[in-house]
Protein backbone atom coordinates (compact mmCIF):
# COMPACT_ATOMS: atom_id res chain seq x y z
CA UNK A 1 0.00 0.00 0.00
CA UNK A 2 3.02 2.33 0.93
CA UNK A 3 4.52 1.42 -2.37
CA UNK A 4 1.33 2.25 -4.17
CA UNK A 5 0.42 5.44 -2.22
CA UNK A 6 4.28 6.66 -3.23
CA UNK A 7 3.67 6.01 -7.15
CA UNK A 8 0.20 7.71 -6.76
CA UNK A 9 2.28 10.93 -5.07
CA UNK A 10 5.19 10.92 -7.43
CA UNK A 11 1.93 11.08 -10.66
CA UNK A 12 0.11 13.84 -8.71
CA UNK A 13 3.31 16.06 -8.63
CA UNK A 14 4.39 15.41 -12.50
CA UNK A 15 0.83 15.79 -13.43
CA UNK A 16 0.32 19.33 -11.76
CA UNK A 17 4.15 19.98 -12.81
CA UNK A 18 3.14 19.38 -16.72
CA UNK A 19 -0.20 21.30 -16.66
CA UNK A 20 1.73 24.28 -14.48
CA UNK A 21 4.33 24.58 -17.66
CA UNK A 22 1.90 24.43 -20.53
CA UNK A 23 -1.19 26.54 -18.92
CA UNK A 24 -1.94 29.57 -20.65
CA UNK A 25 -3.13 33.17 -18.82
CA UNK A 26 -6.44 32.97 -17.38
CA UNK A 27 -7.62 35.31 -19.68
CA UNK A 28 -7.37 32.32 -22.42
CA UNK A 29 -9.78 30.14 -20.52
CA UNK A 30 -11.86 33.14 -20.81
CA UNK A 31 -11.70 34.36 -24.02
CA UNK A 32 -10.06 31.27 -26.14
CA UNK A 33 -7.17 31.93 -29.27
CA UNK A 34 -8.22 34.37 -31.96
CA UNK A 35 -6.10 33.31 -33.88
CA UNK A 36 6.62 23.24 -46.45
CA UNK A 37 7.83 22.06 -49.15
CA UNK A 38 11.61 20.35 -48.29
CA UNK A 39 14.06 21.52 -50.55
CA UNK A 40 14.85 25.54 -51.10
CA UNK A 41 15.12 26.72 -54.46
CA UNK A 42 17.04 30.19 -53.05
CA UNK A 43 19.49 32.60 -54.72
CA UNK A 44 21.92 32.46 -51.50
CA UNK A 45 22.09 30.85 -47.97
CA UNK A 46 23.49 32.81 -45.38
CA UNK A 47 22.66 30.03 -42.42
CA UNK A 48 23.89 31.21 -39.19
CA UNK A 49 24.84 29.29 -35.79
CA UNK A 50 23.67 29.52 -32.24
CA UNK A 51 26.27 28.51 -29.27
CA UNK A 52 25.22 28.32 -25.58
CA UNK A 53 28.22 29.51 -23.73
CA UNK A 54 28.54 30.52 -20.02
CA UNK A 55 24.22 30.93 -20.02
CA UNK A 56 25.18 33.89 -22.87
CA UNK A 57 24.28 33.25 -26.62
CA UNK A 58 27.01 33.39 -29.06
CA UNK A 59 26.48 33.82 -33.08
CA UNK A 60 29.26 32.48 -35.17
CA UNK A 61 29.00 32.41 -39.46
CA UNK A 62 29.21 29.36 -40.79
CA UNK A 63 32.63 28.06 -42.14
CA UNK A 64 34.40 30.35 -39.37
CA UNK A 65 33.95 28.10 -35.90
CA UNK A 66 37.54 27.48 -35.11
CA UNK A 67 39.64 30.34 -34.42
CA UNK A 68 36.70 32.52 -34.65
CA UNK A 69 35.74 35.80 -32.26
CA UNK A 70 32.95 35.27 -30.10
CA UNK A 71 29.88 37.94 -29.95
CA UNK A 72 27.76 37.79 -27.16
CA UNK A 73 24.09 38.51 -27.97
CA UNK A 74 21.95 38.12 -24.96
CA UNK A 75 22.93 38.46 -21.29
CA UNK A 76 20.34 35.69 -20.13
CA UNK A 77 19.18 32.20 -22.04
CA UNK A 78 16.11 32.73 -23.88
CA UNK A 79 13.66 30.16 -21.61
CA UNK A 80 11.32 27.99 -23.01
CA UNK A 81 12.72 28.50 -26.57
CA UNK A 82 15.44 26.74 -27.28
CA UNK A 83 19.35 28.02 -26.86
CA UNK A 84 19.62 27.88 -30.68
CA UNK A 85 16.33 29.73 -31.87
CA UNK A 86 17.88 30.01 -35.39
CA UNK A 87 18.22 27.49 -37.59
CA UNK A 88 19.29 29.32 -41.03
CA UNK A 89 18.84 32.46 -42.84
CA UNK A 90 17.75 32.63 -46.50
CA UNK A 91 17.30 35.16 -49.13
CA UNK A 92 14.58 34.41 -51.26
CA UNK A 93 14.98 36.94 -53.39
CA UNK A 94 17.59 38.84 -55.56
CA UNK A 95 17.56 41.76 -57.94
CA UNK A 96 18.47 45.22 -58.23
CA UNK A 97 15.21 46.16 -57.46
CA UNK A 98 14.00 47.04 -54.06
CA UNK A 99 11.64 44.30 -52.30
CA UNK A 100 9.60 45.31 -49.71
CA UNK A 101 6.69 44.64 -47.28
CA UNK A 102 6.28 41.00 -46.97
CA UNK A 103 3.17 39.81 -45.71
CA UNK A 104 1.96 35.86 -45.34
CA UNK A 105 -1.41 34.02 -46.39
CA UNK A 106 -3.48 32.85 -43.85
CA UNK A 107 -2.42 29.08 -44.87
CA UNK A 108 1.48 30.28 -44.74
CA UNK A 109 2.41 28.92 -48.25
CA UNK A 110 3.16 32.05 -49.75
CA UNK A 111 4.20 35.26 -49.61
CA UNK A 112 2.77 38.71 -51.23
CA UNK A 113 5.44 41.61 -51.37
CA UNK A 114 5.82 44.48 -53.60
CA UNK A 115 8.79 45.78 -55.87
CA UNK A 116 9.62 49.35 -56.16
CA UNK A 117 12.00 49.92 -59.38
CA UNK A 118 14.24 52.27 -59.74
CA UNK A 119 13.51 55.44 -62.01
CA UNK A 120 9.78 54.82 -61.23
CA UNK A 121 6.99 56.23 -59.06
CA UNK A 122 5.21 52.77 -58.80
CA UNK A 123 5.03 50.08 -56.36
CA UNK A 124 4.22 46.71 -58.29
CA UNK A 125 2.46 43.68 -56.21
CA UNK A 126 4.19 40.28 -56.42
CA UNK A 127 3.15 36.73 -54.77
CA UNK A 128 5.95 33.78 -54.74
CA UNK A 129 6.08 30.08 -52.72
CA UNK A 130 7.39 30.08 -49.30
CA UNK A 131 10.57 29.08 -50.45
CA UNK A 132 11.00 31.56 -53.02
CA UNK A 133 9.75 29.76 -56.15
CA UNK A 134 7.18 30.37 -58.67
CA UNK A 135 7.08 34.40 -58.31
CA UNK A 136 4.36 35.74 -60.34
CA UNK A 137 3.34 39.58 -60.37
CA UNK A 138 -0.61 39.59 -59.18
CA UNK A 139 -1.30 43.60 -59.69
CA UNK A 140 -3.07 43.45 -56.44
CA UNK A 141 -3.47 47.06 -55.31
CA UNK A 142 -1.72 48.33 -57.72
CA UNK A 143 -2.21 52.12 -58.55
CA UNK A 144 -0.26 54.95 -55.85
CA UNK A 145 0.27 51.43 -53.82
CA UNK A 146 2.40 52.32 -50.73
CA UNK A 147 2.94 48.97 -48.99
CA UNK A 148 1.14 45.82 -48.09
CA UNK A 149 0.29 45.39 -44.32
CA UNK A 150 -1.66 42.26 -43.79
CA UNK A 151 -4.09 39.37 -44.50
CA UNK A 152 -6.91 38.68 -42.59
CA UNK A 153 -6.99 35.31 -40.46
CA UNK A 154 -9.43 33.83 -43.27
CA UNK A 155 -7.29 34.89 -46.31
CA UNK A 156 -9.63 36.50 -48.34
CA UNK A 157 -8.73 40.56 -47.60
CA UNK A 158 -5.51 42.26 -47.36
CA UNK A 159 -4.97 45.50 -46.14
CA UNK A 160 -2.83 47.79 -47.52
CA UNK A 161 -2.01 51.65 -47.85
CA UNK A 162 -2.44 53.76 -51.04
CA UNK A 163 -1.00 57.08 -51.31
CA UNK A 164 -3.59 60.01 -52.23
CA UNK A 165 -2.25 62.96 -53.13
CA UNK A 166 0.57 64.83 -50.32
CA UNK A 167 -1.73 61.97 -47.67
CA UNK A 168 -1.99 58.26 -47.51
CA UNK A 169 -4.85 55.98 -47.24
CA UNK A 170 -6.24 52.58 -45.69
CA UNK A 171 -7.64 50.58 -48.26
CA UNK A 172 -9.22 47.12 -48.09
CA UNK A 173 -8.73 44.69 -50.78
CA UNK A 174 -10.95 40.98 -51.87
CA UNK A 175 -8.66 38.51 -52.81
CA UNK A 176 -11.44 36.67 -54.29
CA UNK A 177 -12.37 39.68 -56.52
CA UNK A 178 -9.66 42.39 -56.58
CA UNK A 179 -12.53 44.93 -55.46
CA UNK A 180 -10.29 47.91 -53.63
CA UNK A 181 -12.49 49.47 -50.80
CA UNK A 182 -11.39 52.65 -48.67
CA UNK A 183 -11.08 52.49 -44.74
CA UNK A 184 -9.57 55.15 -43.58
CA UNK A 185 -8.70 57.64 -46.46
CA UNK A 186 -9.63 61.49 -45.19
CA UNK A 187 -7.85 63.55 -47.51
CA UNK A 188 -7.24 65.86 -44.50
CA UNK A 189 -5.26 63.03 -42.95
CA UNK A 190 -2.28 60.25 -43.70
CA UNK A 191 -3.84 56.92 -42.48
CA UNK A 192 -2.43 53.45 -42.99
CA UNK A 193 -0.44 51.15 -41.99
CA UNK A 194 -2.97 48.50 -40.33
CA UNK A 195 -3.11 45.25 -38.52
CA UNK A 196 -5.83 42.94 -38.25
CA UNK A 197 -7.37 41.97 -34.91
CA UNK A 198 -7.26 38.02 -34.92
CA UNK A 199 -11.05 37.76 -35.89
CA UNK A 200 -10.98 39.90 -38.58
CA UNK A 201 -13.50 42.33 -37.74
CA UNK A 202 -11.64 45.72 -36.85
CA UNK A 203 -7.79 47.09 -37.89
CA UNK A 204 -5.83 49.01 -36.03
CA UNK A 205 -3.71 51.82 -37.86
CA UNK A 206 -1.77 54.89 -37.85
CA UNK A 207 -3.34 58.36 -38.43
CA UNK A 208 -1.79 61.58 -38.91
CA UNK A 209 -3.15 64.99 -38.96
CA UNK A 210 -0.82 68.01 -40.38
CA UNK A 211 1.92 68.93 -37.92
CA UNK A 212 0.41 66.83 -35.21
CA UNK A 213 1.85 63.77 -34.00
CA UNK A 214 0.85 60.13 -35.34
CA UNK A 215 -1.74 58.10 -33.29
CA UNK A 216 -3.18 54.89 -33.08
CA UNK A 217 -6.71 54.47 -34.18
CA UNK A 218 -9.31 51.39 -34.53
CA UNK A 219 -11.78 51.15 -37.55
CA UNK A 220 -14.19 48.49 -38.39
CA UNK A 221 -13.27 46.53 -41.51
CA UNK A 222 -16.49 48.20 -43.51
CA UNK A 223 -14.66 51.85 -42.16
CA UNK A 224 -16.83 52.40 -39.60
CA UNK A 225 -16.43 53.30 -35.99
CA UNK A 226 -13.43 55.08 -36.60
CA UNK A 227 -12.07 55.50 -32.58
CA UNK A 228 -8.93 56.79 -31.36
CA UNK A 229 -7.24 54.35 -28.78
CA UNK A 230 -6.00 55.73 -25.72
CA UNK A 231 -3.34 58.65 -25.62
CA UNK A 232 -0.95 57.20 -28.10
CA UNK A 233 1.45 59.58 -29.97
CA UNK A 234 4.21 59.37 -32.18
CA UNK A 235 3.23 56.27 -33.65
CA UNK A 236 5.63 54.17 -35.82
CA UNK A 237 4.69 52.22 -38.84
CA UNK A 238 5.03 48.48 -37.38
CA UNK A 239 2.00 46.82 -35.45
CA UNK A 240 0.44 44.19 -34.15
CA UNK A 241 -2.39 42.63 -32.68
CA UNK A 242 -1.89 39.87 -29.95
CA UNK A 243 -3.16 36.90 -30.63
CA UNK A 244 -5.40 36.75 -27.89
CA UNK A 245 -7.69 39.54 -29.89
CA UNK A 246 -7.36 41.87 -26.82
CA UNK A 247 -4.17 43.70 -26.92
CA UNK A 248 -2.07 45.80 -29.48
CA UNK A 249 1.29 46.13 -29.57
CA UNK A 250 3.05 49.02 -31.42
CA UNK A 251 6.23 51.71 -31.49
CA UNK A 252 6.11 55.06 -30.20
CA UNK A 253 9.02 57.48 -30.48
CA UNK A 254 10.05 58.65 -26.70
CA UNK A 255 11.37 62.40 -26.04
CA UNK A 256 14.89 61.52 -27.46
CA UNK A 257 13.26 60.33 -30.79
CA UNK A 258 14.16 56.72 -30.16
CA UNK A 259 10.93 54.35 -30.22
CA UNK A 260 10.23 52.26 -27.68
CA UNK A 261 7.66 49.04 -27.34
CA UNK A 262 4.19 49.58 -26.06
CA UNK A 263 0.64 47.60 -25.69
CA UNK A 264 -2.71 48.41 -25.13
CA UNK A 265 -5.91 46.87 -24.90
CA UNK A 266 -7.77 46.96 -27.87
CA UNK A 267 -10.57 48.98 -25.92
CA UNK A 268 -7.74 52.31 -25.13
CA UNK A 269 -7.04 51.00 -21.69
CA UNK A 270 -3.97 49.80 -19.98
CA UNK A 271 -1.44 51.79 -21.72
CA UNK A 272 1.79 50.13 -20.96
CA UNK A 273 5.61 50.77 -21.91
CA UNK A 274 7.35 47.17 -22.37
CA UNK A 275 10.60 48.57 -23.31
CA UNK A 276 12.26 51.75 -22.22
CA UNK A 277 16.27 51.89 -23.19
CA UNK A 278 19.03 54.54 -25.11
CA UNK A 279 18.25 52.49 -28.54
CA UNK A 280 15.16 52.22 -30.57
CA UNK A 281 12.49 48.84 -31.13
CA UNK A 282 9.96 48.99 -33.57
CA UNK A 283 8.13 47.08 -35.86
CA UNK A 284 7.07 44.22 -33.68
CA UNK A 285 4.88 41.25 -34.72
CA UNK A 286 4.02 38.35 -32.07
CA UNK A 287 4.53 34.84 -32.43
CA UNK A 288 0.98 32.72 -33.16
CA UNK A 289 1.20 31.54 -29.76
CA UNK A 290 1.17 35.06 -28.34
CA UNK A 291 4.22 34.38 -26.18
CA UNK A 292 7.40 35.63 -28.17
CA UNK A 293 8.12 38.85 -29.98
CA UNK A 294 10.24 39.38 -33.03
CA UNK A 295 11.26 42.87 -33.39
CA UNK A 296 13.48 45.31 -35.46
CA UNK A 297 16.57 46.73 -32.70
CA UNK A 298 19.34 49.20 -33.36
CA UNK A 299 20.83 47.95 -29.77
CA UNK A 300 23.60 45.86 -31.60
CA UNK A 301 24.61 49.58 -33.72
CA UNK A 302 22.67 49.08 -36.83
CA UNK A 303 19.11 47.76 -37.35
CA UNK A 304 18.57 43.92 -36.79
CA UNK A 305 15.98 41.72 -36.18
CA UNK A 306 15.30 40.44 -32.63
CA UNK A 307 13.28 38.34 -30.32
CA UNK A 308 12.19 38.40 -26.80
CA UNK A 309 9.41 36.86 -24.86
CA UNK A 310 6.16 38.45 -24.58
CA UNK A 311 6.82 40.29 -20.91
CA UNK A 312 10.17 41.75 -22.07
CA UNK A 313 12.51 39.70 -19.74
CA UNK A 314 14.65 37.76 -22.23
CA UNK A 315 16.30 38.91 -25.61
CA UNK A 316 18.43 37.58 -28.54
CA UNK A 317 19.48 38.90 -31.57
CA UNK A 318 18.40 36.77 -34.79
CA UNK A 319 20.29 38.34 -37.22
CA UNK A 320 23.62 40.02 -38.30
CA UNK A 321 25.01 41.87 -40.73
CA UNK A 322 22.33 40.01 -43.25
CA UNK A 323 21.73 43.87 -44.47
CA UNK A 324 22.53 47.12 -43.65
CA UNK A 325 18.94 47.80 -42.56
CA UNK A 326 16.44 44.62 -42.00
CA UNK A 327 13.05 45.47 -41.22
CA UNK A 328 9.51 44.48 -41.50
CA UNK A 329 9.47 40.97 -39.41
CA UNK A 330 6.22 38.69 -39.67
CA UNK A 331 5.84 35.20 -38.30
CA UNK A 332 4.73 32.71 -40.50
CA UNK A 333 1.09 31.19 -39.19
CA UNK A 334 2.83 28.22 -38.29
CA UNK A 335 5.44 30.16 -36.06
CA UNK A 336 8.08 28.27 -37.62
CA UNK A 337 9.54 31.09 -39.72
CA UNK A 338 10.16 34.76 -40.12
CA UNK A 339 10.06 36.93 -43.12
CA UNK A 340 11.66 40.23 -43.65
CA UNK A 341 13.26 42.51 -45.52
CA UNK A 342 17.24 43.28 -45.81
CA UNK A 343 17.99 46.61 -47.34
CA UNK A 344 21.20 46.09 -49.18
CA UNK A 345 24.07 48.64 -49.19
CA UNK A 346 24.95 49.57 -52.73
CA UNK A 347 28.60 50.96 -53.41
CA UNK A 348 28.05 53.83 -56.27
CA UNK A 349 31.59 55.26 -56.90
CA UNK A 350 32.77 54.43 -52.81
CA UNK A 351 29.55 56.05 -50.96
CA UNK A 352 26.89 53.21 -49.93
CA UNK A 353 23.28 53.67 -50.16
CA UNK A 354 20.26 51.66 -49.54
CA UNK A 355 18.09 51.56 -52.86
CA UNK A 356 18.24 47.72 -52.99
CA UNK A 357 16.73 45.47 -50.89
CA UNK A 358 15.63 41.81 -50.10
CA UNK A 359 13.38 39.65 -48.77
CA UNK A 360 14.56 37.09 -46.05
CA UNK A 361 13.53 33.98 -44.32
CA UNK A 362 14.75 33.27 -40.25
CA UNK A 363 13.92 29.41 -40.33
CA UNK A 364 13.79 28.87 -36.57
CA UNK A 365 14.94 25.36 -34.80
CA UNK A 366 11.57 25.01 -32.61
CA UNK A 367 8.70 24.71 -34.85
CA UNK A 368 6.32 22.81 -32.75
CA UNK A 369 3.63 24.84 -30.77
CA UNK A 370 -0.50 24.54 -30.41
CA UNK A 371 -2.40 27.25 -32.12
CA UNK A 372 -5.92 27.09 -32.06
CA UNK A 373 -6.28 23.16 -30.99
CA UNK A 374 -4.19 22.70 -33.97
CA UNK A 375 -1.28 20.76 -33.57
CA UNK A 376 1.90 21.73 -35.57
CA UNK A 377 4.72 19.55 -35.92
CA UNK A 378 8.05 19.83 -38.67
CA UNK A 379 5.68 22.24 -40.78
CA UNK A 380 2.76 19.67 -40.44
CA UNK A 381 -0.79 20.40 -39.42
CA UNK A 382 -3.23 18.52 -37.76
CA UNK A 383 -6.47 20.05 -37.07
CA UNK A 384 -10.50 19.54 -36.58
CA UNK A 385 -11.15 18.55 -40.39
CA UNK A 386 -9.58 22.18 -41.32
CA UNK A 387 -6.72 22.92 -43.57
CA UNK A 388 -7.00 26.28 -44.88
CA UNK A 389 -7.87 25.03 -48.40
CA UNK A 390 -9.91 28.24 -48.75
CA UNK A 391 -6.71 29.83 -48.40
CA UNK A 392 -4.66 28.24 -50.98
CA UNK A 393 -7.77 28.37 -53.75
CA UNK A 394 -7.82 32.13 -53.48
CA UNK A 395 -4.17 31.92 -54.07
CA UNK A 396 -4.75 29.72 -57.22
CA UNK A 397 -7.27 31.82 -58.71
CA UNK A 398 -5.60 35.26 -58.67
CA UNK A 399 -2.74 33.83 -59.47
CA UNK A 400 -3.12 31.49 -62.50
CA UNK A 401 -6.99 32.37 -63.22
CA UNK A 402 -8.48 35.85 -62.56
CA UNK A 403 -7.34 37.83 -65.32
CA UNK A 404 -8.16 41.34 -62.87
CA UNK A 405 -5.35 40.61 -61.25
CA UNK A 406 -2.74 38.52 -64.00
CA UNK A 407 -2.42 40.47 -67.18
CA UNK A 408 0.36 40.40 -69.59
Amino acid sequence: MRIAYRYFSLFLIFAFLTLSAGAEPGIVSNYGNFTEESGWNVTQNVSQNYFSSDSNLTYIPNGEVGGHEEETYANNPVENYTDNPVENITFLTDSPESELFPVWTADGNYILYTVHRDGSDNFESYIMKANGSEIERTRIGEGNLTGFSEINPNGTELILTKSTGSQTGLYLVSLENGTVTPVADDPDKSEGWGAWCRLGKKVVYTQKSGDAPSQLWIVNRDGSNKTKLGTSENVGIGKDWCPLGLKIIYSANNSKEKPDLWTIEWHGTNQTQLTDTPYGEWNPSYSPDGKWIVYVSDEGGKPEIWLRDAEGNYKTQLTNNIGIIDSNPKWSPDGSKIVFTAHNPQNNSGNFTTNSSDIGLINMFNNSMIINNSIITNNSMITNNSTAEGSSAIVNNYVTVNSSFVRP
